[in-house]
């Protein structure tokens, strides 16, 4: 016959008691974790003592109505108008070439550059002189013949008129012409020989040179190329916009920027068409009469082109920092952020020209961290577009 402990008996008394406390204690516990997630800036912050977020400081401009000069900034580089082919006129072997008549090579006007042999051509001239001076002769025997022919009518048939023909005119007029044909020869015999010494009448720079002492050239044989140093122009591409703010474009003034160095120039024309894929037209400077011509840069120099456009009125000229995106600022209003679009005048390396609009307190220079519509933020610095502190 079994009997039961005092001990067991107890156990089985304090069990569900425990699981009962057990129970309400985890109950707490979430209640406390929902009560401190809901209410974590007013739990946390109130008991470290660190009160609200501070506000962004900024920097703001504050823009005023100005008059300003319109200056289109382009890239682009110097290339040549023209360029001329080095041919001799005359075929003949090269017995000369200029040490000056290699690439990179100046060349003054009309100084010798290549001479080919000579020696035919001048024999063609001694023998075209010898022709006109046998005509010369011939013409003074036939007027010798006419003058006496005449004398010996007039002596037997006085009173009578004298003829052409008993003046000897007809056959005059032939040797008169013969005359003249052996002159145009010998003009032509002159000219050819001069064409032995190829030279142009204009200051020159030698892009490249192709000929050798001996060799036989003539009209079809290419000796080299050189180009005018007038010739040298600025091309860039422009803006359809930008040519409609320089209207009109042409003659407007300009400096460019080549080969480290600064010169002024002019537009002298506009292309015809616009480039299909980049839609931008071309446009063409010359550089002033007065530059150096030695100091002008090379072909195929990068340039950076100012050109002056007409002054636009009341515009606001603010910096590159002011711009959040998008063409658009932050203003200040009342202490808060305010987004703006503007409308774009003209922008150059330096400064955003854009039309008229309400500033507020200020324009914000630089960017904001974590802006947006609304954001209250605390004015740092005010400065006027003149560069004075407000």
């Amino acid at each position: 016959m079994s009997q039961e402990s005092p001990n067991a008996e107890n156990r089985s008394d304090r069990g569900p008691l425990l699981g009962y406390v057990q129970l309400g204690a985890v109950g707490v516990a979430i209640l406390v974790a929902v009560y401190f997630a809901q209410a974590p800036d007013r739990g946390a912050d109130a008991g470290l003592g660190l009160g609200s977020a501070p506000k962004p400081l900024v920097s703001v401009i504050d823009p005023v109505p100005t008059d300003r000069a319109l200056q289109v900034e382009l890239t682009g580089g110097v290339s040549l108008a023209a360029k001329a082919r080095v041919v001799s006129e005359v075929s003949s072997r090269v017995v000369w070439i200029s040490p000056k008549f290699t690439n990179g090579g100046s060349i003054p006007a009309g100084e010798t550059m290549i001479r080919v042999d000579p020696t035919d051509f001048e024999l063609r001239v001694e023998a075209a002189r010898a022709t006109v001076k046998e005509a010369e002769a011939s013409v003074w025997r036939e007027k010798a013949r006419g003058e006496h022919d005449a004398r010996v009518f007039a002596r037997d048939y006085p009173g009578l008129e004298l003829s052409d023909r008993i003046r000897r005119m007809p056959s005059l007029a032939k040797e008169e012409a013969e005359l003249e044909h052996a002159q145009a020869v010998l003009k032509m015999a002159e000219l050819k020989l001069e064409r032995t010494r190829v030279s142009f009448p204009f200051a020159s720079r030698v892009l490249n040179a192709s000929v050798e002492l001996g060799e036989q050239v003539g009209p079809a044989t290419p000796l080299g190329t050189v180009y005018r140093i007038d010739a040298l122009q600025v091309e860039a591409p422009v803006e359809i916009r930008d040519l409609d703010r320089l209207d009109p474009v042409i003659g407007r003034t300009a400096e460019v920027r080549a080969g480290g160095q600064a010169f002024s120039a002019q537009v002298d024309r506009v292309s015809s068409v616009v480039a299909p894929r980049s839609r931008l037209a071309t446009v063409f400077l010359r550089f002033s009469e007065d530059s150096p011509t030695d100091s002008l840069p090379l072909p195929g120099t990068f340039a950076e082109i100012a050109i002056e456009g007409p002054v636009v009125q009341s515009v606001y000229v603010l910096p590159e920092s002011a711009e959040q995106g998008r063409g658009s600022v932050w203003v200040v209003e009342n202490g808060t952020l305010k987004a703006v679009a503007l409308r774009t005048v003209l922008r150059t390396s330096a400064d955003w020209v854009v039309e008229p609009f309400d500033a507020g307190d200020g324009v914000v220079l630089g960017t904001v961290s974590g802006g947006r519509e609304g954001l209250a933020v605390e004015v740092a610095d005010a400065w006027a577009d003149s560069g004075a502190r407000r």
